[in-house]
């Protein structure tokens, strides 16, 4: 009996847990059922950030946590300014779970489908704001000050 008691805690924690969306500090690995953030530098003053979030995190959630990774990463480097380059945001059904059960000749059932948001982004930390930008120019320190991690 306590036994199934545990299992029943397991499962009712796992699924709280699953019905949150993916924290900020969520690292991608096998653990996180490769949710999270994984960030490499390419260049000097470049990095790729990537972030896949479960189906609770929306589109402007993994953004907003992009551009604060963004921004930490370039205050870090000494960059107070950073530009996006190649920015892609996509909301993609990635798996389809159900259960069913018959009786005589009807099925019943239910399913459910399971999405991931994810955004990946290359970041370029600027010394300078450049006087006629290319493409939009962020503020790191404005960035850090004005957004949260907050859904």
């Amino acid at each position: 009996m306590k036994h199934y008691r545990n299992l029943s805690i397991g499962v009712l924690l796992a699924v709280m847990l699953a019905a949150c969306a993916t924290p900020y500090d969520t690292q991608k690995s096998f653990w996180t059922f490769g949710k999270g953030f994984e960030t490499m530098q390419i260049a000097p003053d470049s990095w790729q950030i990537s972030f896949v979030g479960n189906t609770n995190t929306d589109r402007a959630l993994t953004r907003k946590y992009v551009m604060l990774k963004a921004a930490e990463l370039c205050q870090k480097a000494g960059y107070p300014y950073f530009s996006f380059n190649n920015e892609q945001t996509n909301r993609d059904s990635v798996a389809q779970y159900g259960a069913a059960a018959t009786t005589s000749d009807i099925l019943w059932g239910s399913s459910t489908i399971d999405k991931e948001t994810s955004t990946v982004v290359e970041v370029t930390g600027l010394k300078s704001k450049p006087s006629s930008p290319a493409s939009r120019i962020y503020n790191t320190d404005y960035i850090l000050q004005h957004l949260t991690t907050e859904s």
